[in-house]
């Protein structure tokens, strides 16, 4: 009887052929070895892979940390999450983090910082001192403030009758609008740096320092020109010339009077003089100078003509007429070239009289 011989598969994996780090799969007359995940090798030998060299998922604010076939993300200091994900802490929100009511906490990716805050200098940590603004040019203080320092600040202090404007800035207080006129009756407002004056208006004065303004009479001190008369008002005066003269009252000028046609008759001479005129009638005629009437000289007694002539009238002047049509003159009826410089004589003489 013959012999049947079977063969079996050996089984490798139970001899532990691979890796401590791999698994062993059996096959039909063989095995096969695969390094376990987070290792890498043939399979009977297995290196670990460091992963913090490689990309990971560890957050950028986590640090990385290589274990056996794996590795951990832990986030940093500061931080919060799973190392996957990690958020900043706020430890400003943290009560009394900083030493000091006089400092201040600044937060950062991680950490924190504490710092003096405005008005006092140190190093936040331990100590904090306040700064005293006013000794570096008056605090910022401009215009007559004053700079008054306090605990962690200061603030700028304007004198009376002055406004402090943003906070560093002294302006003069118009007092003579704020108060709507402070000044009494007869007086006007004028303001001054802190403060305002009462004067009297133009046209008054006052007696003394504590007594009202009353009117001034200009016309004593003859504010007004030689030739013009000065009329006192309430609280001013006015000059106008006077009769015969021309101008603003300050300044007056002679009127001529006989410049202008008609001012006197016309067979009267006008004379001017200052401040006035004359008018006189010409020789030959009576009257006022402003109406002037021929003198007949033949009516009167002191005219004589000789008995061989008769006495003519003409405006102004008479002539003796002689029977023969010639003028009589010196007793005789002068012909010819005599009685030629005779009508000569009387024409010049009418003409000078006009």
């Amino acid at each position: 009887m013959s012999k049947i011989l079977i063969c079996v598969d050996i089984d490798e994996c139970a001899g532990n052929i691979c890796s401590l780090y791999a698994d062993c799969v059996n096959t039909m007359g063989s095995y096969l070895c695969t390094c376990n995940e987070g290792f890498i090798g043939n399979g009977l030998t297995c290196a670990d892979i460091n992963e913090c060299n490689e990309d990971n998922q560890c957050d950028p604010d986590a640090a990385c940390i290589n274990r056996l076939g794996s590795y951990e993300c832990s986030c940093l200091e500061g931080f919060i999450g799973d190392g996957r994900q990690c958020e900043d802490i706020n430890e400003c929100a943290t009560p009394n983090i900083c030493p000091s009511t006089t400092t201040s906490c600044t937060n950062s990716p991680g950490s924190f910082s504490c710092q003096c805050t405005v008005g006092y200098s140190g190093d936040g940590v331990f100590q904090c001192n306040d700064v005293n603004e006013c000794l570096v040019a008056n605090g910022g203080c401009g215009n007559r403030a004053t700079c008054v320092n306090n605990q962690g600040s200061f603030y700028c202090l304007c004198p009376s009758g002055f406004i402090l404007v943003n906070k560093t800035f002294c302006q003069d207080i118009d007092e003579c609008k704020e108060q709507n006129n402070p000044c009494g009756v007869n007086e006007e407002c004028k303001n001054i740096d802190g403060s305002f004056e009462c004067s009297c208006q133009l046209g008054y004065y006052r007696l003394a320092n504590n007594m009202e303004c009353v009117d001034m009479d200009e016309c004593k001190t003859n504010p007004c020109h030689v030739n013009a008369s000065c009329l006192n008002t309430i609280g001013s005066h006015t000059c106008t010339c006077k009769r015969g003269f021309s101008g603003n009252g300050t300044q007056c000028e002679d009127i001529d009077e006989c410049s202008a046609e008609g001012t006197c008759h016309s067979r009267a001479l006008c004379a001017n003089f200052i401040g006035g005129y004359f008018c006189s009638c010409q020789e030959g005629f009576n009257g006022n100078g402003f109406a002037c009437e021929d003198v007949d000289e033949c009516a009167l007694p002191e005219t004589k003509c000789p008995s061989f002539s008769k006495c003519v009238n003409s405006p102004g002047a008479h002539v003796c007429s002689c029977l023969n049509g010639t003028l009589a003159d010196n007793d005789t009826c002068c012909l010819g070239k005599s009685q030629t410089a005779i009508i000569f004589k009387l024409k010049h003489r009418f003409r000078n009289k006009v």
